[in-house]
């Protein structure tokens, strides 16, 4: 039987663009819910984290589904709930106003579910089209998987430039052409899931390993084997590191850029950049070497960003230095699942992917917004007190181990987005127009707005610097764990990629073999039918 694998790659790599677009825009959505929705850090984090958790339970389930099925029929279930998630997000704003009316106490926990489902239903997408995209590049490119897989990836930054251009022109008060309604800009991603639903209807897919096999149990032999237990928790770092970074990116960063979602996109292009020079970098550096020299310098690079830099120029300086110990980590490491677990197919993939993505859903995503709100509360209650009284909440908000009182998001909202002219808001218009800041307290708000405005900006920048610099001891705990794997191989021998017959060949014999037109791998049972 034949197969279109250029066409199936193609399709596959727009997965991660659609994901990648609806990411970036969500990313850039917070302003707007703080505004329209009242909507603060901790609640706005666990909606990024809804965006990961569904995403980490089905990419392992799903790899699963995908053995035991096949990758055509999930990959379309996935395409239809993806346009399901857009959906929902044009019911927030009508049920918002409706609950407002009726139950005005319990609207923004209220459109806080609608919105979460919406993420979460996302994300399950996007782990079906993992598990699917994955252990298919795999099996279309059996002898340079690494390389190929770091190329499907570039998807995942494509879209993350198209969506953090699009967000940067099109959503919020800064938006560079016209301010569009958010819902609008959030579901674009939909034009490009169409694209690709339409394109893999027609195509015949192979079989999966658990299919050609015919012996299911062999896809859980993973399981027993130590070295891949470390990599699932590895694996949970790197999700952590590098898409809990990406989620607060775009925030942690507003009053140091204009449009801060540049800083995501320009990451976003570096990684898409580097990705398709993997190969050559990992057929000099073995893949585990590759990982562990990364870690490295992620670590360096998010101590760098989270340091006290004034200019634009070497806040992108950073970026790039970090950008370069990010790109190549979570690929590689799916790379590493199917040079070592063959025979677990879809199963060993799917179990890193769940363990990253669960870790930036529960974890990375609340967590880091937990700790720029608490480091900036107390920053503000140290340095302007009477500022502090004024804007925060008081309630005491109680997340990861931390007690403090949080600052009222509309509030923050309002003075973080003002624009600052020798230290002076240029105007207070930000206070007097929210409609989530109680009329009673405007009149305070607005006296107080020149010494307030600044006191809040220093603040919130103060607090996201050092949510970078906590976040830089996980990829240190990264390169350790990788430092550990680099003993292990060399102490057996080496670093050894798995064929499926059981076989073992050194990585750079296995790596790099193209085919005579020099377009890809050379002829194999399991890529020359296509």
């Amino acid at each position: 039987m034949n197969f279109a694998r250029g066409k199936l790659m193609l399709a596959s790599f727009l997965t991660l663009v659609a994901s990648g677009i609806g990411f970036a825009t969500r990313t850039a959505a917070g302003g707007d819910w703080e505004r329209e929705f009242n909507i603060g850090g901790a609640e706005f984090g666990a909606i990024l984290g809804a965006g990961f958790l569904g995403f980490g339970l089905m990419i392992f389930f799903g790899g699963i589904l995908v053995e035991k099925f096949g990758y055509k029929k999930l990959l379309l279930i996935a395409c239809v709930f993806h346009l399901l998630s857009a959906g929902m997000l044009f019911l927030a704003n009508p049920l918002f106003d409706s609950w407002r009316e009726t139950n005005p106490e319990d609207a923004t926990a209220r459109v806080f579910n609608v919105l979460f489902w919406s993420a979460f239903i996302f994300s399950i997408c996007q782990g079906l089209y993992e598990a699917v995209i994955n252990p298919l590049i795999a099996q279309l490119y059996p002898d340079n998987k690494t390389h190929y897989l770091n190329i499907l990836h570039a998807g995942w930054p494509a879209g993350m430039i198209i969506g953090g251009l699009f967000a940067a022109g099109f959503i919020g008060e800064n938006a560079w052409f016209v301010q569009l309604p958010w819902q609008w800009a959030l579901a674009s991603f939909s034009i490009v899931v169409v694209g690709y639903g339409i394109m893999v209807l027609p195509e015949k897919f192979p079989e999966t390993v658990g299919e050609s096999s015919g012996n299911f149990a062999t896809v859980f032999s993973c399981f027993i084997s130590i070295p891949f237990l470390v990599l699932i928790v590895l694996h949970g770092l790197v999700g952590y590191m590098e898409l809990g970074v990406d989620s607060w990116m775009t925030k942690l960063m507003e009053n140091l850029l204009p449009n801060s979602i540049l800083i995501l996109v320009y990451t976003s292009l570096l990684m898409f950049i580097l990705r398709f020079f993997a190969g050559p970098i990992v057929h000099k550096v073995n893949p585990i070497g590759l990982l562990f020299g990364s870690s490295i310098i992620a670590c360096l690079g998010l101590l760098w960003l989270g340091s006290p830099i004034q200019s634009v120029f070497m806040i992108f300086v950073a970026a790039t230095f970090y950008s370069f110990g990010k790109a190549f980590l979570w690929p590689t490491m799916l790379g590493v699942a199917g040079e070592r677990y063959p025979q677990s197919g879809s199963v060993a993939m799917g179990a890193l992917g769940a363990a990253g993505m669960i870790c930036v859903g529960q974890i990375a995503g609340p967590r880091i917004g937990t700790q720029q709100g608490v480091e900036m509360s107390q920053r503000l209650e140290k340095t302007a007190p009477d500022t502090f009284s004024r804007y925060a909440s008081p309630e005491v908000t109680k997340s990861w181990g931390y007690e403090y009182r949080a600052l009222d998001a509309a509030k923050l909202n309002a003075a973080n987005g003002t624009e600052l002219v020798g230290g002076k808001p240029k105007s207070t218009d930000a206070i007097t127009n929210a409609a989530l800041i109680p009329a009673a307290e405007k009149k305070t708000l607005v006296k107080n707005a020149s010494t307030d405005f600044k006191a809040v900006q220093d603040s919130y920048l103060y607090g996201g610097r050092q949510a970078l610099k906590l976040t830089s001891y996980i990829p240190a705990a990264m390169a350790i764990g990788f430092l550990g794997l680099l003993i292990y191989y060399r102490a057996i021998g080496g670093y050894k990629v798995i064929n499926l017959d059981g076989t073992e060949e050194g990585h750079d014999s296995a790596s790099g073999k193209e085919a005579p037109d020099g377009t890809g791998p050379e002829d194999t049972p399991a890529a020359s039918e296509y």
